[in-house]
């Protein structure tokens, strides 16, 4: 891995991605890492996957679900709080207009998949991956879990493409018939969008992914799971985001603080041995919820300067 820390990681790459479980500070560093970048005169596109969040909460503004949308306070800084239902409508229109002149053939299985949302979602986050507009872009993920399975779905979707083109042709040989050849560019153009979608979150010149974590049992061990199956995909993770560490210089004898921060004094060293050759940064907690502009720059000092 380069000798580089995780500010000279960041803004050397296009896209940077948070990930983790659930209430660790994911969109806290995801935002504050985009007012970061977008303050040094980048270009910056922050976008959420995770249904459960609103970037328009932290950032005290509305912002679209469907739409980009400029954020006032910060020059440089644009916003999508992507929502799988919305998408799903999106998604669903896109794909029924691809194959409704042979849906006979192969069925209305993905349409009408459980998973519908979830690969709405990862359709809109795909585009985004593929971005010119801005200079980098940071993706706040879903939890962990959620956010594998989202990165599995172009492994699925992109295989049940190619089969689609495969059992066409085979099928128009025994008709004696001309493939349909606007229908298969259309899953020929779909399938190497999500193919290189993949290669991207794996590319490391061009993706940054970073867990963010507490010094606790459940998100340490969240983190090792996270890691072994985000290797299933050839993606590594850079950096390690310890958040909620509390100060030293704030025990002054309060026993009930000393025996909090003794405790994550333990995970501390856990994490330290277990993640060895990854970069990791101590978030202290903060004497107030990290919202609001100075609140956030006050974190992204924490992570980069």
């Amino acid at each position: 891995m380069e000798n580089l820390t995780l500010k000279e990681f960041t803004t050397s790459r296009k896209f940077t991605f948070f990930g983790g479980k659930g209430g660790v500070g994911k969109t806290t560093m995801a935002a504050a890492t985009a007012i970061w970048l977008a303050e040094r005169g980048t270009k910056t596109l922050i976008v959420a996957t995770d249904p459960t969040v609103s970037l328009s909460a932290i950032y005290d503004q509305k912002i679209s679900e469907t739409e980009v949308t400029k954020i006032e306070m910060v020059k440089n800084l644009c916003g999508l709080n992507i929502n799988p239902r919305k998408a799903a409508g999106f998604f669903q229109a896109k794909l029924e207009g691809m194959v409704s002149n042979f849906i006979a053939l192969f069925g209305n299985e993905v349409i009408s998949t459980p998973c519908a949302e979830e690969m709405a979602a990862f359709d809109q986050f795909v585009s985004y991956l593929q971005d010119t507009e801005f200079d980098h872009v940071v993706f706040d993920t879903a939890p962990t879990g959620h956010t594998l399975r989202e990165l599995a779905m172009p492994f699925d979707w992109s295989g049940y493409m190619a089969n689609q083109i495969k059992n066409r042709r085979e099928l128009s040989a025994v008709l004696g018939t001309d493939p349909e050849e606007d229908i298969m560019g259309s899953l020929r153009k779909e399938k190497e969008r999500y193919d290189n979608a993949v290669k991207a979150l794996s590319d490391d010149s061009l993706s940054s992914f970073n867990l963010v974590l507490l010094p606790e049992k459940l998100p340490v061990e969240e983190t090792a799971s996270a890691m072994d199956n985000l290797r299933l995909f050839n993606i590594r993770v850079r950096a390690l985001i310890i958040n909620e560490v509390i100060p030293r210089d704030v025990l002054k004898g309060n026993w009930f603080l000393e025996k909090r921060r003794a405790t994550q004094d333990k995970y501390l060293k856990e994490i330290d041995e277990r993640f060895k050759g990854i970069m990791k940064t101590e978030v202290p907690l903060l004497e107030t919820d990290a919202y609001g502009l100075e609140n956030l720059r006050k974190v992204a000092a924490y992570l980069y300067d």
